[in-house]
C-alpha cells in the first residue's frame, strides 16, 4: 500500500525556496570574498532571519504566543554580545547585522499592527514619547556624529510600534514570561560559565568593566546586572501568579539564579533600584505611600546636606567604606564609582549647548574631553537627556514620565508600574531608558509607556456623587417614623427597571 505524500501550500515552498537561495548566495559570498567579515557573516544572518520566519508570520497573523516570543527573542539578541572589540568601533560585523535583522523585523511587526498602535499613541504617553522620539531623530541633523546618532534615533523608533503593539496585545502575564524567557536566556548561561570565565568573550578594549566582574553574555557587567534584576523579579513575579507547586518551586531557583548572577557582577545600583522598585510599588498599593514618601524624603535630604556640607568621609568610617565597595578603595564609594567627577563635566557641556544638546549618541565626542578615563556616557539618564538633545527633548520626556506616574498614583498595576520606576531609579546612575544604542531596559520602559496609555482612557474614575449629589459611598441613615419599612424594604429589594 503506497504512503501518501505530504501536500505543502505553495506559500509554504515559495518561503523555503527563497530562503535556501538566500542561504547559497550568502555563502557564494562569503566563499569570493573571505577577507571581508561581514560577507563572513551573511550565511550566519540568513540562517536567523530563515529560523525566526515562522514566529515573523505569526506576528503578522496577530499571535499572542509569536509577540511573547519576538519579545524574547529581542530581549535576548539587544543585550547578548558574542564578541569583543573597542567601544569606539562603530562599524558594521556579523551581530550588529544581526541585531539590525531583528530589530527591523519586530518594527515591521508593530507597524502591521498601526491601527491599534496610532489607538495608544493619541494618550498623553503616547504622543509624548513619540514627541521625544521624534526630537532624538531630528538631533542627528546637529549632532558631530550624525550618521550614528541617525541609526540609533532609527533604532528606537522601530521599537517603538512594536512595544506598544506589545502593550495591546499581552497581558501583564505575558510580559513577565516573555521577561523570563528573553533574560533568562543570557543570565543562566552567564551563570553556567561563571565558574569558568567572565565571560564568553574578553574585555572590550577601552571597557571599563573590571575583569574579576561576571559579564557573562553581555559586553560589561552592568548590562548583566540589570538583566539578571529583571529576571530575578519577572521569575518571582510569575512564581506568584503561578498555583502548582512543581512550577512555584522552579520559579524561585530560578528567582534566586538571577539574585546570585546579579551579586557576581559587584553591581549594586540595578539591584538596589529594582527591590527599591518593588518595595515603594507594594507600599504604594497597600496605603503606605503617606508615611514612605516623608520618611524617604527626609531620608535623602538628609544624605544630600552631609554630602554638600562636610562629605561623607566625615560621617561614614572609613573601614566601613571600603567593606561595601567593589576595589577595596573607599574613594569609590565617595565618588560614587567616579560619577562625582563625570557629572559636572557632562553638566559644563550642556551649558554648551542647552536648548537642542550635541546630538543623541554622541558621548564618543562630547566625552573626549574627559581625561580621568574613557566614558561615552554622562552615567545619568536625566543629565544624558540634557546633553543629548536638550530642554527641547527633555521636557517630552519628563512628560512621559510624569504620565505615567500619574497612571500610577491613580492605579498602581504591575508589571508595568515597577518597570517605571525601575526605569526611574536606575537612570539617576545609569544610562537606563536613554542609552546610545536601544537596551532591554529602553524596550520594557516603551512597554510600561503603552501599557500605560491602554489604561489611560479608564484614567479618570467614575464620580461617586449621585443625581442629588450625594455620595454614594457614604452609609445612608435608617429612615425612621411612619413607612420606614417600605423604604428599608426597597433599598434591599429594588425593583428592575
Amino acid at each position: 500500500m503506497g504512503r501518501s505524500g505530504v501536500n505543502l501550500p505553495p506559500v509554504a515552498v515559495v518561503a523555503v525556496t527563497v530562503a535556501l537561495a538566500a542561504f547559497a548566495a550568502a555563502m557564494a559570498a562569503a566563499a569570493l570574498m573571505p577577507d571581508q567579515p561581514l560577507m563572513l557573516a551573511l550565511p550566519l544572518v540568513v540562517a536567523v532571519a530563515a529560523s525566526l520566519a515562522p514566529v515573523g508570520v505569526a506576528l503578522l497573523a496577530g499571535e499572542r504566543w509569536a509577540f511573547v516570543v519576538a519579545l524574547a527573542v529581542l530581549l535576548f539578541v539587544t543585550d547578548a554580545s558574542f564578541r569583543a572589540r573597542n567601544w569606539a568601533d562603530k562599524s558594521w560585523d556579523w551581530q550588529v547585522l544581526m541585531k539590525g535583522v531583528v530589530w527591523l523585523g519586530c518594527g515591521v511587526a508593530g507597524v502591521m499592527r498601526m491601527p491599534s498602535v496610532l489607538k495608544l499613541v493619541a494618550e498623553p504617553p503616547g504622543w509624548l514619547a513619540l514627541t521625544f522620539l521624534l526630537i532624538m531623530a531630528a538631533s542627528s541633523l546637529w549632532s558631530p556624529t550624525p550618521n550614528y546618532s541617525f541609526l540609533a534615533s532609527a533604532s528606537f523608533l522601530m521599537m517603538f510600534p512594536f512595544a506598544f503593539a506589545c502593550a495591546d496585545m499581552l497581558d501583564d502575564k505575558d510580559l513577565l514570561l516573555a521577561m523570563a524567557l528573553g533574560c533568562g536566556a543570557i543570565v543562566l548561561p552567564s551563570l553556567a560559565i561563571a565558574p569558568f570565565a567572565m565571560g564568553v568573550s574578553g574585555t572590550s578594549p577601552g571597557s571599563t568593566g573590571e575583569p574579576d566582574r561576571l559579564r557573562g553574555l553581555t559586553d560589561h557587567p552592568i548590562p548583566l546586572a540589570e538583566i539578571s534584576s529583571l529576571f530575578t523579579y519577572a521569575c518571582l513575579a510569575l512564581r506568584v501568579r503561578s498555583r502548582r507547586g512543581g512550577a512555584r518551586f522552579l520559579l524561585l531557583v530560578l528567582g534566586c539564579a538571577g539574585a546570585v548572577t546579579a551579586l557576581l557582577t559587584h553591581s549594586r545600583i540595578p539591584v538596589m533600584a529594582m527591590v527599591a522598585s518593588v518595595l515603594g510599588f507594594v507600599s504604594y498599593r497597600k496605603g503606605g505611600a503617606l508615611l514612605m514618601g516623608p520618611v524617604l524624603l527626609v531620608c535623602a535630604g538628609l544624605v544630600l546636606m552631609m554630602e554638600s556640607v562636610a562629605g561623607f568621609a566625615n560621617f561614614l568610617p572609613r573601614d566601613l567604606l571600603e567593606l561595601v565597595s567593589r576595589s577595596g578603595s573607599s574613594n569609590e564609594i565617595l565618588s560614587l564609582s567616579g560619577r562625582l567627577v563625570i557629572w559636572p563635566y557632562a553638566i559644563d557641556r550642556i551649558w554648551d549647548a542647552p536648548f537642542l544638546g550635541h546630538g543623541h549618541a554622541s558621548g564618543m565626542e562630547v566625552f573626549k574631553g574627559f581625561a580621568p578615563w574613557k566614558i561615552t556616557h554622562a552615567h545619568n539618564a536625566y543629565l544624558q537627556a540634557l546633553l543629548y538633545v536638550g530642554l527641547a527633548g527633555t521636557l517630552p520626556l519628563l512628560g512621559t514620565l510624569f504620565a505615567q506616574l500619574r497612571m500610577f498614583m491613580r492605579r498602581p498595576e504591575a508589571p508595568r508600574d515597577i518597570l517605571l520606576l525601575y526605569a526611574m531609579l536606575s537612570g539617576i546612575t545609569e544610562q537606563s531608558m536613554l542609552s546610545n544604542m536601544p537596551s532591554s531596559s529602553v524596550i520594557l520602559w516603551m512597554v510600561a509607556i503603552g501599557l500605560a496609555a491602554r489604561a489611560w482612557p479608564g484614567e479618570k474614575a467614575p464620580s461617586p456623587l449621585d443625581d442629588r449629589g450625594i455620595d454614594a459611598r457614604l452609609p445612608r441613615p435608617t429612615p425612621k417614623g411612619k413607612g420606614a419599612h417600605r423604604l428599608v424594604r426597597a433599598r434591599q429589594h429594588p425593583e428592575p427597571p
